[in-house]
């Protein structure tokens, strides 16, 4: 098994020792050190500024965001502490998803062995490599024995013997790949974290998305600000991301919702144009989605179409529409009296709703009156990429650490 094992980050001692390795107490001074000067590590790299995501990264974890961080989760009157080993496997459409969910274990005091996908991204071996860099310096030595970064190809076996150590497993990928690593069992005190396939929701009021783009002294900044902001929502991970919207809902519509689907879809089809580069195979998979729902459902229409953007009317949501779904510019659009109208979609596969022109406390509230069984979190266009410490619902630092109370009659 040894020699089938990558090791980007560590060694098979680290792996051997894991279990014998101390548990830190939540937000401890060596993980926020450690990740204060892993930030510092990155954003010096020359040129970090073409690896948003990375750079994103780096500044999320700098020491100032960590220490906020600390605030919101320590509390005097609750001791935690990490639960021990926990086992990553993470996706292989989020390039640097490996490091967001390792930030919240070393924070929780876990000893971290993540599994990265087998799919060569600089941006995982940017990471790696500083995370190297760091444990060569001798105040930083300690945390080597907390940080594995592995890859290897699909085995059983080994995915086996890395659940049997651990205490927590967390999975991120497709439904299919979480069926297939639940058939290896962990430990009977064991937990664990699932992060599945997921869709998300934009909504936009039409009036008050007219109103601002037909300001004469504003209106062509901000048409360009909403469609930037959007491309980075979509297109920068083409949509592969859960948080990626893939259907646009304009609410408040009028005579001049046209006029205003109209500048939205040019302003981003220019962003894209710019920008975006298309795989052949994609623009014939979304033509051919696009017409198995069209041969299933009623009221579909493809109402334009670019080999770049593909955006799909359809005249009634039901909870079926979403698995139709397709990467590289695939767009739903529904037209909407309320919000009861996408009730059908905010099902348990709902994640994020990306909101402009609407209060998100309103959607928010409406997701309580409700009692719906999906959507975790409600942003901004242009927010949904953003990252958290909070995810499909876990407070992750919290579900990744344990509770040391004090009994008192």
């Amino acid at each position: 098994m040894k020699n089938k094992i990558r090791y980007l980050v560590g060694n098979d001692d680290i792996i051997k020792g894991a279990a014998e390795t101390p548990a830190l107490p939540m937000f401890s001074d060596k993980a926020v050190g450690f990740l204060s000067e892993l930030s510092r590590e990155l954003l010096a790299i020359p040129g970090i500024r073409e690896h948003l995501d990375v750079m994103s990264y780096a500044y999320w974890i700098r020491k100032a965001s960590l220490e906020q961080a600390r605030k919101e989760f320590v509390r005097d009157d609750i001791t935690r502490i990490g639960r021990g080993v926990a086992f990553h496997i993470a996706p292989s459409n989020v390039p640097v998803n490996f490091a967001v969910s390792m930030t919240s274990s070393l924070l929780a005091g876990n000893i971290c062995i993540i599994r990265v996908s087998n799919k060569e991204f600089e941006e995982v071996d940017i990471i790696c490599s500083a995370v190297k860099s760091i444990f060569q310096k001798p105040e930083f030595a300690e945390m080597s024995r907390y940080i594995c970064i592995v890859r290897y190809e699909h085995s059983d076996e080994i995915t086996a013997y890395l659940s049997s150590i651990c205490d927590i497993r967390i999975i991120w990928g497709g439904n299919r790949t979480i069926e297939q690593i639940r058939r290896c069992p962990i430990p009977p005190r064991a937990i664990e974290m699932c992060f599945a396939d997921r869709h998300s929701v934009a909504i936009i009021d039409a009036a008050e998305y007219l109103k601002c783009a037909t300001d004469p002294d504003k209106g062509n900044a901000f048409i360009s600000d909403i469609a930037k902001k959007f491309y980075t929502d979509t297109y920068y991970t083409d949509q592969n991301a859960c948080s990626s919207p893939r259907i646009v809902v304009w609410l408040n519509a009028d005579n001049n919702i046209e006029e205003a689907k109209r500048l939205f879809w040019n302003a981003l089809e220019k962003e894209i144009s710019e920008r975006y580069e298309l795989q052949p195979i994609q623009a014939v998979d979304k033509l051919s989605m696009a017409t198995e729902l069209s041969m299933k459902k009623d009221g579909v229409r493809l109402t334009r179409k670019g080999n770049k953007l593909f955006i799909v009317d359809v005249e009634k949501l039901t909870r079926d529409v979403m698995n139709y779904k397709m990467s590289g510019g695939y767009f739903f659009q529904y037209s909407a009296d309320s919000l009861d109208d996408i009730v059908p979609i905010m099902g348990k596969m709902c994640q994020t709703i990306a909101v402009f022109g609407i209060d998100k406390r309103s959607v928010v509230d409406f997701v309580l009156q409700k009692g719906v069984r999906g959507v975790d979190r409600v942003v901004d266009i242009g927010d949904t990429m953003g990252l958290e410490f909070t995810w499909d619902g876990f407070r992750m630092i919290e579900a990744m650490s344990r509770v040391v109370y004090i009994y008192e009659r």
